[in-house]
């Protein structure tokens, strides 16, 4: 029996994408076109919660507010967002269906879990923590006021939130409602009172799901906790192009075949880290998914498309930058000091990196290649080379 490998697409052949100046527009997110929306949600009016916004950059999320801004509105398999809110400042305990992954880019959070929090997790800069699915979870803004937190949720249609019960309680007093449909009823500004979800019963929320502190703290992985390889790319074998890779979450795009990523619960979507010194690049390639960046750190020039089509966007620190499937792209580092950014790639299988044609050359030439597994070995133990 003969065994396929995985290989990235014929270029010959595959679906290519090639963007515009607007689409590139569109797709760089920068820090002052985020919108908070103070409205997202039925518990806003609650003592302990107000202050707190929600962006929504790449989806609409699970937002409540059928007047909330959405940076763009362009499927990707999962949806990405952020929170902020004022030191002690509460999100309410919620349930989500799919997949909820915060990454703390500044400040700190305590995130809770359980319908009445009985259980935490403390989540600070550059740490990532995934919330399991079927568990109430809220989270405290623990640091300074500019705490912030990318919430990165899977689907592109999420099925919403489940409140606890208590915060549906809470927030009816405030003139606040859920209706069946998702939306926010405001009885204080003259909205009909109707078709209104209840509180969830005990006997429903009994198959809640939960997880032991241990458990819990498996899906945390703070930023010392990081395995970072210099060789999880092709193109770090070349001059210029030194770069390092940090599994997170699924199996995501390296090519180091040691890597295991210390979550590996299907989420629909990975999570690494990407770091690049100054000067570097990752050279050009693209992959099948979606891919979004969230430039954490220094200073990042985003190349999409390649050769004559080239078109270079160079982001603030803190951007939302999406990269669409079968797109040429480089990261290059144009600053003087170390970027950082986490990478979300669609899928939960391996995304398959394919490389441009003088990166696979010169890389084999300094003795390089891809296994049939297409991981990162020595040209002289792979059978037909050399």
């Amino acid at each position: 029996m003969t065994l396929s490998r995985p290989t990235p697409p014929d270029p010959h052949t595959a679906h290519s994408h090639t963007m515009d100046a607007a689409e590139a527009v569109l797709r760089v997110i920068e820090p002052d076109q985020f919108v908070a929306d103070t409205e997202a949600f039925v518990d806003v009016r609650i003592a302990r919660s107000r202050g707190k916004a929600s962006y929504s950059f790449v989806g609409p999320g699970v937002s409540q507010n059928a007047k909330q801004s959405i940076n763009l509105m362009v499927p990707h398999g999962f949806n990405v967002g952020a929170a902020s809110m004022p030191h002690g400042v509460v999100n309410n305990p919620h349930m989500h269906y799919t997949a909820e992954v915060f990454i703390c880019t500044r400040g700190s959070f305590k995130v809770t879990v359980g319908r009445n929090g009985e259980q935490s997790v403390n989540v600070g800069v550059g740490d990532v923590f995934a919330a399991p699915t079927w568990v109430f979870r809220g989270f405290e803004n623990t640091g300074p006021d500019d705490s912030w937190v990318f919430v990165v949720l899977g689907g592109d249609d999420t099925g919403g939130i489940i409140w606890s019960p208590d915060v549906l309680r809470e927030a009816a007093e405030t003139g606040l409602y859920l209706a069946s449909d998702n939306s926010l009823i405001d009885a204080a500004a003259g909205d009909a009172i109707k078709d209104v979800v209840e509180p969830a019963d005990d006997a429903a929320l009994s198959h809640v799901d939960s997880y032991t502190d241990k458990q819990l703290a498996a899906h945390l992985v703070s930023a010392g906790d990081r395995s970072w390889s210099e060789r999880a790319l092709l193109s770090s074998v070349l001059p210029g192009h030194a770069s390092s890779l940090a599994p997170v979450l699924g199996f995501g795009m390296t090519e180091d075949r040691r890597h295991r990523a210390p979550v590996m619960t299907a989420q629909g979507f990975s999570v690494e880290w990407l770091r690049l010194e100054p000067g570097q690049t990752t050279g050009s390639h693209r992959i099948n998914e979606s891919q979004v960046l969230l430039l954490a750190e220094g200073q990042w020039s985003i190349g999409f498309n390649r050769g004559d089509d080239v078109i270079e966007a160079k982001p603030t620190e803190g951007s939302v930058v999406s990269v669409p499937p079968c797109t040429w792209r480089s990261f290059t580092n144009a600053g003087s000091s170390v970027a950082v950014a986490a990478v979300v790639c669609g899928s939960d299988a391996p995304n398959v990196i394919e490389w441009d044609d003088e990166i696979i050359r010169q890389a084999a030439a300094a003795g390089w290649m891809r296994d049939a597994a297409a991981k990162i070995a020595p040209a002289a133990l792979l059978a037909g080379e050399g």
